[in-house]
């Protein structure tokens, strides 16, 4: 967010603080200007069956607003991966291994 932008002031509800679990999602077109972004939960189903997928969460999004939240997610996501690495490394040097 630039310097000069105000703060937001961000409240979550009580009955959303646990959030949702998804480990699976689908993007459409909602109309030329919006998106949707289906959250899914996927469960095992019978064997040979393929899993079944829960729609937890469905956000209607602006499509000028994907590009910001493609450029977070990437920037969370290597930022994370960086931890990963250091924190591994340092594992293997506290081990005697090679960093």
């Amino acid at each position: 967010m630039p310097d000069d932008a105000p703060e937001i002031q961000i409240s979550v509800p009580p009955e959303m603080q646990v959030g949702v679990y998804a480990n699976f999602a689908t993007v459409s077109a909602q109309t030329g200007f919006d998106f949707n972004l289906d959250f899914i939960q996927l469960v095992p189903s019978s064997p040979g069956q393929p899993p079944d997928g829960h729609v937890v969460s469905r956000v209607k999004v602006a499509q000028g607003f994907l590009m910001p939240l493609m450029q977070a997610l990437a920037s969370h996501q290597t930022m994370i991966e960086t931890t990963l690495r250091e924190t591994q490394g340092q594992g293997e040097a506290d081990q005697g291994g090679e960093p």
